[in-house]
């Protein structure tokens, strides 16, 4: 294969992590059912790929004959890499990208003896078929050629590097203060719950009311239909202050009046005081919910809730995992709006 430039290996490890991007969202979207999109970063490139693959050339170099050699420089360098990659992420981000509890053989879910024995036989594949095929690529470039590509995929390529790592860092913020606010995720929980319960009374109540009008309406006239709506209005008045003062009662028989006449005029217009509680349980559910939400997003009013950058990190790594408590919410969080589109289009098809 001869000696490389630095140019020529700086394209080798762009295309490697491009590779790399494809057989994992291929894998994944295989076993999942549904296309993933794979990977620390948002763009298509996984750099431990680059980084290994690269490794492996370097250090095989020369014994692609030895099938037995690249087995086991495969099984070894792959092995390690992947769990210090692994033990990195969680120390720098309470995070792992990959989990392998559930497979035989593993050690703290970063690496098990089945996908070392991948990584031996992939070393195989790479070196045997993939990289005479990848080093012929660029053989023929000039200089400019790869400057202007390596110049082009390395700016997207490190500016996706930093914007994932920054949004990393807040994804751990945000699991921390998920976890803080535990208690309070509870307890607005428990009175968007009761407000539910409120509100279903209030319609009901003004559901009452107004077929109690319509029926006074009908039978009776306008003016009884508005004296009766005055009648409401003032026993909902006192049933609020109750027996305080005298002013209160005089207070209900002036609006009495003024709804009678206002009803007179416009023919009985609705207007009763269930409207205005249902109006402002509705303002309370709304507001609690928009609360609730920032919440369970483990924002604040600082941070907001989470945007689209965090979202797709973890809707991209489904099966991400972390001890901290919190993180497997937030994930919930994140995942929800998939889940509801996945029901809705199981519901949709059954229907058809």
């Amino acid at each position: 294969m001869g000696s490389y430039t630095v140019l020529q290996w700086a394209t080798f490890f762009m295309l490697y992590c491009i590779f790399g991007w494809c057989y994992e969202c291929t894998y994944c979207s295989v076993k999942s059912g549904h296309l993933q999109n794979r990977g620390f970063c948002h763009g298509p490139w996984i750099p431990i790929y680059g980084v290994g693959s690269c490794l492996l050339v370097l250090l095989t170099h020369g014994h692609e004959e030895n099938l037995l050699y690249l087995f086991c420089v495969g099984f070894i360098g792959g092995t390690c890499l992947e769990l210090v990659t692994g033990v990195t992420m969680n120390k720098l981000f309470h995070m792992r990208w990959w989990d392998y509890s559930q497979n035989p053989l593993n050690f703290h879910g970063y690496i098990c003896v089945p996908a070392s024995i991948g990584w031996g036989c992939a070393a195989i594949f790479l070196m045997r078929v993939l990289h005479p095929r990848i080093s012929a690529i660029p053989a023929d470039w000039s200089y400019i050629t790869f400057v202007i590509i390596n110049t082009m995929f390395y700016t997207l390529f490190v500016e996706d590097v930093i914007l994932s790592t920054i949004g990393a860092l807040e994804l751990k913020e945000r699991v921390a203060r998920l976890a803080a606010n535990s208690e309070e995720i509870q307890n607005l929980r428990k009175s968007i719950a009761e407000v539910y319960e409120r509100l279903a009374d209030a319609r009901a109540e003004l559901e009452l009311s107004a077929e109690e009008f319509r029926t006074v309406q009908k039978t009776e006239g306008n003016v009884a239909a508005a004296k009766f709506m005055a009648s409401t209005v003032k026993d909902s008045t006192l049933a609020v202050a109750g027996t305080v003062k005298d002013s209160t009662l005089a207070v209900a028989d002036s609006v009495k009046s003024s709804v009678s006449a206002m009803a007179s005029s416009v023919g009985g217009a609705l207007s009763f005081p269930s409207t205005r509680k249902l109006r402002d349980l509705e303002a309370n559910r709304e507001r609690l919910e928009e609360r609730l939400a920032l919440l369970e997003d483990g924002g604040n009013e600082h941070s907001g809730k989470m945007h689209w950058w965090i979202k797709t990190m973890l809707r991209n790594n489904p099966e991400a995992v972390s001890e901290d408590a919190g993180f497997n919410d937030l994930k919930t969080a994140a995942l929800k709006p998939l889940h509801e589109k996945k029901q809705n289009e199981s519901s949709l098809g059954g229907k058809a």
